[in-house]
């Protein structure tokens, strides 16, 4: 690519290496940065380079196949991916949307021209512009330098280069934001890399299904922030306007709750698009096209109801949860990850559902979401935590080192954390405050008022309300993540898991502290009854916290209610609130 800049000419352009996409860790091939020649504009040339020799046409879908790569798995088609860059630039870098043009080149080089054609957008219904989006192959470089002389010279590269890297990013707003528009009207999110190709996938598994092709399960697994919710609802909105019928299924009464009150504002009879997994006992068979399985890891043993037995003691009788999921639908889809198992009689895993499968002869195709997409497109912080709570690695906690994108603080006091967010609130940012389960939580009073059961020396704060509807401007449970009034109560695991603010603030209870020893678990500090004297009590302790951890897109503050523990935190390098 660099020796065709120097043959054009172009050899003084900017050129931007392994770019990081804003709000995520996806990484561009090439930025190359300079003017457009008609108006003396910043112009961006996404480049995105293949050394594929030979692709070939997916059989079900606009996807391709990889002659010699291995696998054989469809992949994401070129220019799909590199629209998808040139889109999400567009999106939340409002310089660039307002004053630069962007175009998107793919870079083909190992191909032949035969190999390109036989794969033709045209030929396979990829939509996009032409006039934005380009892709060359081997015996094309005398077309690419010129075509590049049509949007690209070095007037002003050094400026413009320095400009986009400054350029402050718009933070998305969330999934609830715009989850109506997604389901209802059109697609809103612009998917990435492994997120689009779930999402290609599925639609191309809809089409196989159709032709007859084997029953297949599809299993999406990534962290906290990976866009797995993200998927879920653009594939069930796209699906609905195809006139697939698709079902978005979750175990979480919050998450599924809130999904149907905002998508019902814009269409009432949207809300049965959503349903939980304990609603498919007496489904027929493949009686749904697609049932999509968000927050898979919360799948139980059966759909019985927990209060009549003991979960872990299934009866021979009962037929598991995870294969009336699996037979509800033509395409059953799963999204999980098995680090938020987080309440006794939980099974969700990669093992269950593979198994399952097996057992009733069906194939497994699993994607693996790498990127993320929260917590300020950091997987570093991801794994600081995961390093923290010692989850997966037996590394123990690590030194923090601060990141550009993601604030990180550890309060010495609740107050001072409270006071913090409440002033990124009045900034016209979102934050909550979640704690784990290790202080009683009392039923309303008579007039519907809260009793401040989370005492912490002179602060105190209410649990979120337990109430069906909102009461005195209390917002229900289900609605504590989204409403503006939750910031005034402190939410638990139930009412965080599968929510997302731009500040979250952590308070660690005494069933996880910090000793001398390493971690110490006290079952006896946690009030929680769905998770006290559970089998694998420690797992799912730190699994909440990192759960609460992972909440916010922009920021996190931490304090423990233990001083050693909050001291670990500082001698990691977490620093202070400031003015603290």
């Amino acid at each position: 690519m660099i020796s065709l800049l120097v043959e054009a000419n172009l050899a003084d352009v900017q050129v931007l290496i392994e770019f990081k996409a804003p709000i995520t860790d996806v990484r561009m091939d090439l930025l190359l940065v300079g003017s457009y020649p008609k108006s003396g504009q910043m112009s961006i040339v996404v480049v995105e380079n293949k050394q594929w020799s030979h692709i070939y046409r997916d059989k079900y879908s606009d996807m391709v196949n990889v002659t010699g790569a291995p696998g054989s798995n469809p992949r994401l088609h070129p220019i799909t991916q590199a629209w998808g860059y040139r889109q999400v630039l567009l999106d939340y870098i409002s310089l660039v949307a307002q004053s630069a043009q962007v175009h998107s080149i793919v870079n083909m080089h190992e191909a032949s021209t035969e190999t390109l054609y036989a794969v033709r957008p045209s030929l396979l219904n990829i939509s996009y512009d032409q006039s934005y989006i380009r892709w060359y192959g081997a015996e094309h470089r005398t077309a690419f330098k010129r075509d590049l002389h049509r949007i690209l010279t070095p007037e002003r590269a050094d400026i413009y280069a320095h400009e986009l890297l400054a350029a402050p990013v718009s933070p998305t707003g969330g999934l609830m934001a715009v989850v109506s528009e997604s389901v209802c009207l059109r697609s809103v999110f612009t998917l990435l890399d492994e997120q689009r190709e779930a999402y290609d996938y599925v639609r191309r598994a809809v089409a196989a299904s159709k032709q007859g092709a084997p029953k297949e399960v599809v299993l999406i697994v990534g962290g906290p922030g990976t866009g797995k919710s993200v998927i879920a609802v653009e594939l069930l909105g796209a699906l609905n306007r195809q006139g697939v019928r698709a079902v978005h299924a979750t175990g979480s009464r919050s998450f599924t709750q809130t999904l149907r009150d905002n998508v019902e504002r814009m269409d009432r009879r949207a809300r049965h698009s959503f349903s939980y997994f304990n609603s498919y006992t007496h489904a027929t068979p493949n009686d749904i096209d697609v049932l999509i399985c968000d927050e898979a890891h919360r799948i139980r043993h059966t759909s019985r109801k927990r209060s009549s037995y003991d979960e872990t003691q299934a009866r021979p009788a009962d037929r598991p949860q995870v294969t009336e999921l699996i037979n509800a639908a033509h395409v059953p889809v799963f999204l999980l990850d098995e680090h938020q198992v987080v309440r006794r009689g939980e099974v969700g895993s990669i093992e269950l559902i593979k198994k399952a499968a097996q057992y009733m002869k069906l194939n497994v195709h699993q994607i693996d979401l790498r990127h993320q997409f929260r917590c300020g497109g950091c997987p570093e912080y991801v794994a600081w935590i995961e390093q923290l709570l010692g989850l997966g690695t037996d590394e123990g906690p690590q030194r923090w080192n601060p990141l550009d994108t993601f604030e990180l603080y550890v309060a010495r006091t609740p107050d001072a954390m409270e006071k913090y967010l409440r002033r990124k609130i009045a900034a016209g940012k979102s934050a909550r405050i979640a704690a784990g389960y290790c202080w009683p939580w009392s039923k309303p009073r008579s007039d519907g008022t809260l009793v401040n059961d989370i005492k912490i020396g002179s602060w105190s704060r209410p649990w979120n309300s337990s109430a069906e509807r909102k009461v005195n401007g209390i917002p229900p449970s289900s609605l504590w993540a989204t409403d503006p009034a939750g910031f005034d109560q402190i939410g638990c695991i139930y009412t965080a898991q599968g929510f997302e603010y731009e500040y979250a603030g952590v308070i660690f209870g005494r069933d996880l502290t910090w000793t001398s020893q390493g971690w110490i678990v006290d079952d006896q500090a946690n009030q929680d009854p769905a998770v006290n004297r559970a089998p694998h009590f420690e797992k799912l302790v730190r699994n909440t916290y990192r759960v609460l951890a992972t909440r916010g897109m922009r920021g996190a503050v931490l304090f423990s209610e233990d001083l050693n523990t909050n001291r670990l935190f500082a001698k990691l390098g977490v620093p202070l609130l400031p003015d603290e």
